[in-house]
């Protein structure tokens, strides 16, 4: 029986329990309203995801952690090694840029960003390919579905409560009038991380989008 069908009837959370309880393969795309998103899976387990037409690519994804910088992400974008992140990797390895282990848990940590942004989606058409598969030369990191579920609703939540105590998620956040008051703050940091985000230009559901 093809699994398809819309979020409205069947959301992102009963999708991956039945992706888990059926220990399915293949890949499940959404289409939303404004992107779309692929969800690639082998015997029950999160291989990889995508959003759109974001740069999935391997530089990137180092980019994104920290584990490479904004000029070296795009010199080695130039490389022909750049189609095939396994081969990428493994010279970047022997280059000492990054360990094995620094890929596998960037790759893992970008796949859990995008799913948990899949969540919050109540809307868009999805489809269970049972032959799809992760792109050719992308590196996969087997992820169990179960503590990602419990994660996602975890976050959901929070976001459910956000938008009841801020209704309005595009109004835009500003620093108060006396800044000394933030002096004894302490942070963590991501949570500075997204603080340097504060700016009149910037709405919350940006801030929340940008930091996942």
């Amino acid at each position: 029986m093809p699994l398809r069908g819309n979020l409205r009837d069947f959301s992102t959370t009963q999708l991956l329990n039945l992706v888990n309880l059926a220990k399915k393969t293949g890949t499940l795309t959404i289409e939303g309203p404004t992107e779309a998103a692929q969800m690639c899976f082998r015997e029950g387990k999160l291989v990889y995801a995508q959003m759109g037409t974001e740069d999935g690519s391997l530089p990137l994804v180092l980019r994104k952690v920290g584990k490479l910088n904004d000029q070296q992400a795009q010199s080695l974008k130039q490389r022909p090694e750049s189609a095939n992140d396994k081969a990428l990797g493994l010279l970047l390895i022997n280059a000492g840029y990054v360990t094995q282990a620094d890929i596998l848990q960037s790759i893992k940590q970008n796949t859990l960003d995008i799913t948990f942004r899949l969540f919050s989606w109540v809307e868009g058409l999805f489809n269970f390919d049972a032959t799809g598969a992760p792109p050719a030369g992308r590196i996969t990191v087997p992820i169990e579905l179960d503590n990602v579920i419990i994660e996602g609703s975890r976050r959901l939540r929070e976001w459910e409560q956000l938008q009841d105590e801020i209704p309005n998620l595009d109004m835009a956040l500003k620093f108060v009038d006396k800044p000394e008051r933030l002096k004894n703050l302490n942070l963590s940091v991501e949570e500075w991380k997204v603080v340097s985000y504060i700016d009149p230009k910037n709405s919350i559901k940006q801030i929340a989008k940008t930091n996942n």
